[in-house]
């Protein structure tokens, strides 16, 4: 993760800031593999909030109760063996800015005094280097080798609890420039990790209101960039900031890996200062591409972040590790509809459910200006229906459950948002091959403009996966 979090507190913030002014819509076909029965699904009518099932988090689960009769002339699909089955395109992790990536990457950890787990995260940085995750998870982008530069053991404890996110780029910044760190590498991963008495605060993306964000609570970790003036002229550094957050090592193993392979892809996320809602003129693979903008709505759209809403899932032990580290986006893997997040899991067929959304629809914002995006256009107090497309990568061994939820009511009911969408399925599970269809009912005005986010979530056993839409009033 960059300067956002990607802790459920704040999985809105992108979306907060993007759908602060009205939007406007026109018609587009759906990509992948809809049918032509998707127009007949979709099946706008006057309606209301009484149109929907129940709102917020269990939305999902009690519109299985309300079934949707989609019409006798719908595509429903059917089971399939041919693996996967047509579905509209996952998304694909972009360099919009043609900015850098690391070729040569090293990590360099920098730890206080008496650091108790120095020793077993040098052991893991060197392991690292030499495992077969490494290029797994970063090769397609351009990374090189990661190798291990050594460790930085500071002279003195850290500044007084708690500690700015502006103060240690700055700080970082004066630790490069006076040679501190040793010679300056613009391909170092300069790996902080402060003690678990240290908190570290970051200054809330959402709105100043809600107070700094702080870490352990919040975040886990975070990359970022601080720029150098040489002798050369002004120069990126990457760092990476690892807050000490329990006694778990593979806690700090998972929060290491995720954020190295960001820091590589993504190294000059901001290029100046901290904690911008969108990349940096120098960022890199910063975030999904146009059509799918929705997904980083969920967390954020580099590498790592794509991926955390498949927790736990998302965590594995690679054998020539032995430590718990993040499976991260692959766009090779999505491309060719397999799990998007790689090392895949080893005997499981990936699974998901593709909402069809079949219009371009455009929306304003004062941080971000105008963003064109799939979705669907919903009036308040009107309800459409979509085709929802089911996909896996091999025999499931069964059908998978599908839910519905309004993100911001999902993730921030506890600050009193309560859900503006009402859903209703005709079905609630599938496999590969079938079609389900959705009844999205506006019950009412978005509290950010006049856009809304929803998710739709495919559950078998423990593991889950999310596919995010958008739906402009």
């Amino acid at each position: 993760m960059n300067r956002r979090s990607v802790a459920p507190i704040l999985l809105g913030s992108s979306l907060l800031g993007a759908l602060a002014c009205g939007g406007s819509t026109s018609s587009s076909s759906t990509t992948g593999g809809s049918s032509d029965a998707s127009a007949e699904a979709t099946i706008a009518h006057e309606g209301g909030a009484e149109a929907g099932g129940e709102a917020g988090a269990d939305a999902g689960a009690d519109g299985a109760e309300a079934a949707v009769d989609a019409g006798a002339d719908v595509d429903n699909g059917a089971p399939s063996t041919t693996y996967p089955a047509p579905h509209p395109p996952l998304p694909v992790l972009t360099n919009a800015n043609h900015g850098p990536v690391l070729t040569a990457p090293k990590v360099v950890l920098v730890f206080f005094p008496g650091y108790p787990y120095e020793a077993q995260l040098q052991a893991f940085a060197q392991s690292f280097a030499t495992s077969t995750y490494w290029s797994t998870t970063t090769s397609e982008y351009g990374v090189g080798a990661i190798t291990y530069g050594g460790t930085i053991d500071l002279p003195s404890g850290p500044p007084a609890s708690p500690v700015t996110a502006a103060s240690i780029q700055s700080w970082v910044a004066s630790q490069i420039q006076s040679g501190a760190f040793g010679t300056p590498d613009s391909q170092a991963l300069y790996t902080i990790v402060y003690p678990q008495s240290t908190t570290i605060t970051q200054p809330n993306p959402v709105s100043p209101v809600l107070g700094d964000i702080q870490s352990c609570v919040a975040f886990g970790g975070y990359h970022d960039d601080t720029q150098v003036q040489g002798d050369a002229g002004t120069q990126g550094y990457p760092y990476a900031v690892i807050p000490t957050c329990g006694t778990v090592l593979d806690d700090l193993t998972a929060v290491l890996s995720h954020e190295w392979v960001e820091a590589a892809t993504d190294p000059l996320v901001t290029a100046s200062g901290p904690f911008t809602l969108s990349g940096g003129p120098q960022s890199a693979f910063y975030t999904v591409d146009p059509a799918h903008a929705v997904w980083a709505v969920l967390g954020g759209g580099e590498a790592g972040d794509l991926c955390e809403p498949e927790a736990p899932a998302v965590y594995v032990t690679p054998s020539d590790l032995g430590h718990l580290v993040q499976r991260t986006w692959s766009n090779a893997s999505a491309q060719a509809s397999h799990d998007p997040c790689v090392p895949a899991l080893a005997g499981q067929a990936f699974f998901d459910s593709a909402p069809v959304l079949n219009e371009t629809v455009t929306f304003t914002s004062s941080l971000t200006g105008s963003i064109t995006t799939q979705g669907v256009t919903i009036p308040v107090g009107q309800s459409k229906t979509i085709e929802v497309d089911l996909f896996s990568d091999g025999d499931t061994g069964g059908p998978w459950t599908v839910t519905a939820d309004d993100v911001l009511a999902k993730y921030y009911g506890s600050y009193g948002i309560t859900s503006s969408l009402d859903f209703a399925w005709d079905r609630t599970t599938g496999v590969n091959g079938e079609k389900l269809h959705l009844t999205i009912t506006v019950k009412s005005a978005s509290i950010i403009g006049n856009g809304h986010a929803f998710m739709i979530t495919s559950t078998k056993g423990t593991r889950d996966t999310v596919w995010p839409g958008m739906i402009v009033e």
